[in-house]
Order: structure tokens, then C-alpha cells, then sequence
């Protein structure tokens, strides 16, 4: 059993404890995974992925986006735009309150902002969210400490001005996860870590406790904007393997999981799980990372592009995924408008090709001469191992490269990442939101914090900035599948394949409702229990 709750003092409180043994939910409580334990609770500095869903839980964005890629209110209810595009006005939804109760205003936006902006906060997300907002760069320069392009223009209305090249997508950057309202005396009064205290938020549910390695605790926010959520409570728990998820679903401990695709045929030839079982699209590329900052040989692009020609990705899809998932040409994915993938299907942009890859190491200088290569990959889901063992097999035949594969723990994944430190990483990108913009402004310009491969190329920040210049979707689409050739020409980043979701629901879970985005579930506060 879970070890027992200290009395909470505050309606805000949270508790922090160690790890303990999981049980049978108990009665009227939802629960559901998370990957792994959180980097932390700041939607501000979330880089791994249970720190943004754990953010979807907790926190209020502005607007939102549904499964089928559509902008919607949120903490806005409404909202215009004029000067050709370039200032947005929002009218606040007035229902919204923190979980201290206060009412959310312009003005705890407006801060909420200013402290994503602010260099000091080490936000990664920062530029891709806000970089395109007048006054970003100052900001950022340590000029000031207030973006000049968002002012509070009454206790309910914010406005927000952007430059040309912060135009396109912009409504999509503001749904996500970092762009959350907080509360700022909280904030304030709780010191570096005051997630392990409040939530400080106004989403659909508040954090009463986070028992680390084990799991979170939620409990539904009856002002939240669209009212109480129709499940009370509701716990996260924190399960690294996939394979553990999977046994904790089949004894009645978690009302839905993944199935990891080592035992997925098994469960799809089941009868027990005939109605259990969802397969739906993902919004997400499993890609091969390369950082010239952490292995020398890949500062010259023939060396990367030999590890490009030598990967068979229509052999992985087929062997390893057994045809589950599609061998990807290209970075971003089709669902995505406009995406390379979706437009041209067929395209891809390094084909198989072992000897050629063998002739770029010879002209580079370094056959049979590369040092070992460390390869960690994702500890969310096997199939990361799955492909990182692949691939280091593959390298290890056609272009004699020795290559380790390493899976570690999810904390210290997560730490590598944002520290930039490891030479090579097969990971995965599931976007938050259907934009272009969430694949290569965030991944690959320069200027952002997560841009875990060291990649610069100006002539690829410069086309970033024209596509959210662009006055046209299909001007910004074109312009950015420009960007996406670019990049995948100078191969720091080299897609295998594109993904789907395989889940089991309980069936007495309701409002499930199956989404390319994110954990693959589109609502939190729209799930409930039935009796």
C-alpha cells in the first residue's frame, strides 16, 4: 500500500515523499502512467516529457488545441487580431482561478510571460514560444525584465505585439505547455523549488502530492475554466518499463497503459483485450541524433551522411517494428500540414545506400579510423532499444564503426539532453501540438534551448524566420519544407520511422478519446469512471 498522507496545510500544499509499492486504485480513483519521474514541475524549464504532461494536468494556456490539430479558448475566451496580423488581443475567460482560489487577470499573465522570456529562468522553449513577441530580444539580452510587446490593457484583457517573423503559428506556440499561467506569489515565496510545495497553476487539476519514483497525485480544480473535471481523483503512476505498465494494467492497477510493441501481438491476438485495445496515429518520428560538439568526426557532414546511407530504415520498420511503424523519410510527420512527408511521400532524403556511405568515410578521411561511439537512447518505451540496437548493428556492418548502446535511467536522460553532452542519442519527437514549427524551431534552430544535437546553420535560422514571416499558410509550408530539406541534408538529425499508439482502456473508463498529441490522450478533465 501507499504509505499514508500527512495532513495537508494549505489548499495549495503538496507533498513530497519517497517511493512506495503500488496497489489496486481505490474506488472512484483514475488512474493512468507516466514514463518516468519528472526533471521538474516548472512548465517554464519542462525538457522531458513527463514534466509536459504532468503540465498539461496542472496548468492553463491560453488556448489549446484538440486531437484533429484545432485552436480553441482556454484561459482565453476569445480573442482578435489587427496591424496586419501582428497584435493580438485577448479577452480572458473570467471563470478562471488559481488553486488558492484568487482569479487569474492580465497581469498574472503578463508576468507569466515575462518570466519565460527572462534568461534566468533557463527556459528552452523560450525562443520557440515568445521569440517572435516584440521586445524578446532585449529580454533576453538582459536589457530589461518586461516584454515591451505584451501589455496588460484592462484586469481581463492582454495584448500581445509580434514582429513579422513572429506571425506564423503564433496561436499554435501558445498552446504550449510552457506558456502556462502561474501564480506569481507563490512562485515567489516558494524559492527554486516551489513546485515541490504548490502547483501555482490554474488547470484542470492540482498536485497534492508527488511521491518520487512512484507516483503523482491530482486532485480535480473545481475553477478551472470549464468546470470541475468529471473525475476527482486521479493519480499519474510512475513506471519506467513498459513491460511493468503492461503487467500492472492486466492485474486492475492502471485503467489504461501502452502496450510496448515487444508484447503488442500478443495482446492483439488475445480475445480477453479484443475490446480493450486502441491503435490509433502518432504524431511522432524516432530519430537518430548526431552532436559534432560531443564526437569530433561528425563535424565533417560526409561522416554524418555515411551513418545516414548506412541505416536501412525500410528494414527496421519491417524487422524490427514488424511493419507496425513506417520507415520515415523525412523529419516531421505527415499528419502535420504541409509536412514534406505528407506532401511528397515518397521522398527521402538519404537512401540506402552502404557503399556510397563507405566512399564518403574514405574522402573524409576516417575508414576503419572512427573511436567507439556511445549510443544512449529514450528509457520510455523498448523501442527505442529496439532501434538503437538496429542501427549500432547496422553501423557495425557496412562502415565497421563500434557502437554502445546504452539505456539509462530516465533522470539521467533527461539531464543529457538539456546539457547537450551526449555524442549521439536515438530518441523520439510526439508533438504537443500539429505544427511545423514544434518539429524545427524547437529541435534545430539555433537559438533554441532544446536543441540537443548542437545544430547551426544560419542559412536554416534565416528560412525559420521567413516561414513565420510568411502572410500565408501555404507561403509558411513551403517555406519551411525548404528549412526541413536543409536540414536533413546536414544530417545531424537522421529520421528512421514514424509512429502509431497502441493502448488498453478499461472499459470502464469514459471519454477516452485516442489523440496524435502528446501521451496520446486529448482531455484529462474529460475522463471519468463509470460505476
Amino acid at each position: 500500500m501507499y504509505r499514508t498522507v500527512v495532513i495537508l496545510l494549505a489548499v495549495t500544499a503538496i507533498v513530497v515523499v519517497g517511493a512506495s509499492a503500488t496497489a489496486a486504485p481505490a474506488a472512484g480513483v483514475l488512474r493512468l502512467w507516466m514514463p518516468g519521474d519528472a526533471y521538474s514541475l516548472d512548465p517554464a524549464v519542462a525538457s522531458d516529457f513527463t514534466t509536459a504532461i504532468a503540465s498539461k494536468v496542472m496548468h492553463l494556456t491560453l488556448v489549446r488545441t484538440d486531437s484533429r490539430g484545432r485552436i480553441l479558448p482556454m484561459g482565453a475566451r476569445s480573442w482578435t487580431t489587427s496591424g496586419g496580423g501582428l497584435v493580438y488581443t485577448f479577452e480572458l475567460d473570467p471563470r478562471a482561478r488559481f488553486h488558492n482560489g484568487r482569479p487569474v487577470t492580465a497581469a498574472d499573465w503578463k508576468w507569466s510571460f515575462d518570466r519565460l522570456a527572462n534568461p534566468e529562468t533557463k527556459a528552452g522553449a523560450a525562443a520557440a514560444v515568445l521569440g517572435g513577441v516584440v521586445g524578446f530580444d532585449a529580454v533576453r539580452r538582459g536589457d530589461t525584465t518586461s516584454l515591451a510587446g505584451i501589455r496588460v490593457v484592462g484586469p481581463l484583457r492582454l495584448q500581445i505585439a509580434l514582429r513579422p517573423e513572429g506571425r506564423g503559428g503564433f496561436l499554435n506556440r501558445l498552446t504550449h505547455y510552457a506558456a502556462a499561467v502561474l501564480n506569481r506569489e507563490e512562485v515567489e515565496s516558494g524559492g527554486p523549488t516551489w513546485f515541490e510545495r504548490t502547483s501555482a497553476g490554474a488547470g484542470p487539476f492540482r498536485l497534492v502530492r508527488w511521491e518520487r519514483n512512484a507516483k503523482f497525485v491530482f486532485e480535480g480544480h473545481a475553477g478551472f475554466v470549464y468546470g470541475s473535471p468529471r473525475t476527482r481523483d486521479f493519480e499519474m503512476l510512475i513506471v519506467p518499463s513498459a513491460a511493468t505498465r503492461l503487467n500492472l494494467y492486466e492485474a486492475g492497477e492502471l485503467h489504461a497503459t501502452d502496450v510496448p510493441l515487444t508484447d503488442y501481438r500478443r495482446v492483439a491476438q488475445d480475445p480477453r483485450y479484443r475490446d480493450e485495445l486502441r491503435v490509433f496515429p502518432r504524431a511522432q518520428v524516432l530519430w537518430l541524433g548526431l552532436n559534432p560538439e560531443a564526437y569530433p568526426p561528425f563535424r565533417d557532414r560526409r561522416v554524418r551522411q555515411a551513418v545516414a546511407m548506412a541505416i536501412d530504415r525500410d528494414r527496421i520498420a519491417r524487422t524490427v517494428f514488424f511493419g507496425f511503424y513506417t520507415p520515415a523519410g523525412a523529419f516531421v510527420p505527415p499528419q502535420v500540414s504541409g509536412a514534406l512527408a505528407a506532401v511528397e511521400p515518397a521522398y527521402r532524403a538519404y537512401p540506402y545506400d552502404p557503399q556510397r556511405a563507405k566512399q564518403l568515410l574514405a574522402e573524409a578521411g576516417v575508414a576503419g579510423r572512427l573511436p567507439p561511439l556511445e549510443l544512449p537512447n529514450n528509457p520510455a518505451a523498448p523501442d527505442y532499444q529496439m532501434a538503437a540496437e538496429a542501427v549500432a548493428a547496422m553501423l557495425k556492418e557496412h562502415l565497421g564503426m563500434d557502437v554502445r548502446v546504452l539505456r539509462q535511467e530516465h533522470a539521467a536522460w533527461s539531464t543529457g539532453l538539456v546539457r547537450r553532452e551526449f555524442p549521439a542519442l536515438l530518441a523520439g519527437w510526439t508533438a504537443a501540438y500539429l505544427d511545423y514549427g514544434y518539429y524545427l524551431d524547437l529541435l534545430l534552430d539555433s537559438r533554441s534551448g532544446l536543441n540537443f544535437t548542437n545544430y547551426k546553420n544560419p542559412e536554416f535560422d534565416r528560412l525559420i524566420d521567413q516561414a513565420n514571416a510568411a502572410r500565408s499558410d501555404e507561403e509558411r509550408e513551403a517555406v519551411y519544407r525548404r528549412a526541413e530539406r536543409l536540414a536533413l541534408a546536414d544530417a545531424h538529425v537522421i529520421p528512421l520511422v514514424f509512429t502509431r499508439f497502441a493502448h488498453l482502456v478499461k472499459p470502464q473508463l469514459k471519454g477516452y478519446e485516442g489523440s496524435p498529441l502528446n501521451l496520446g490522450i486529448s482531455e484529462f478533465w474529460g475522463l471519468a469512471l463509470s460505476r
